[in-house]
């Protein structure tokens, strides 16, 4: 290649790297599919990777990597993640949802309130907050990162663990960390007042047509998944799979 193309040919580059590096997210431009927005209530926004401006969110509205939701006063939003997990948001949150290794995912919750429920045996989810990272296995619990880092667990087990210390949380079970600074104190039972039922208001309304949509988005070869849901107050088994796009 002469000099001169060769000149020409970097300012080209130059030029759609400055334009690419300003576009929103999107199936052509970020990679794998982390979630799915599978219900929305209020005030509940969504800056993408790469932009400076928060959109609103929707319903059926799929999340990558790097993506950023907040949710205001009254604000409410669930999500299906593509490794398994229930994840319904409360007003006045802020979070970042990102992919982890084949095993682990991962939320960052920088404050607010989240619920998590596995829709399999095999779905795990970590979620870091500013104070502390909770581990989850098979769980239903409630994480709340406001002043003073609260975690709850309904069922399975969760680790809460910084640097100054670990407790493991089993069913009824509530721990509470200060702060970065503070190791996580020891677990106590839940008390009737203690349990909450905020969470109860996001559940969607089909499930299934969100898990199929997130199946065919995502990539990850041939496989199929196995899922508990909630239909009319029954347990319905589902077997979804997995397909390169």
């Amino acid at each position: 290649m002469k000099s001169g193309n060769v000149y020409k040919f970097l300012i080209i580059a130059l030029a759609l790297t400055a334009v690419a590096s300003r576009l929103p997210c999107s199936a052509g431009t970020a990679g794998t599919v982390n979630a799915i927005v599978v219900y929305v209530k209020g005030d509940a926004k969504v800056k993408r990777a790469g932009v400076d401006a928060y959109s609103a969110l929707a319903l059926n509205d799929l999340l990558y990597a790097g993506d950023d939701v907040k949710t205001g006063a009254s604000g409410m939003v669930s999500l299906a993640t593509k490794g398994g997990a229930e994840v319904r948001i409360n007003e006045n949150s802020v979070f970042n949802i990102e992919s982890g290794n084949r095993v682990r995912e991962l939320l960052h919750l920088a404050g607010g309130q989240l619920w998590t429920r596995m829709l399999h045996k095999m779905a795990t989810l970590d979620v870091k907050t500013p104070s502390a990272v909770c581990a989850i296995r098979g769980t239903e619990a409630d994480i709340e990162q406001r002043s003073l880092l609260t975690v709850k667990v309904y069922e399975g087990h969760v680790d809460v663990e910084n640097p100054l210390g670990k407790q493991s949380l089993t069913a009824g079970q509530m721990s509470t960390v200060s702060g970065a600074g503070s190791a996580p104190a020891a677990a106590k039972q839940m008390s009737a007042s203690d349990k909450g039922d905020w969470q109860k208001g996001g559940a969607a309304k089909d499930l299934q047509k969100f898990l199929d949509k997130l199946a065919a988005a995502g990539g990850g070869g041939q496989k199929k998944l196995k899922l508990k849901i909630d239909k009319g107050g029954k347990t319905k088994d589902v077997e979804i799979q997995l397909k390169k796009k």
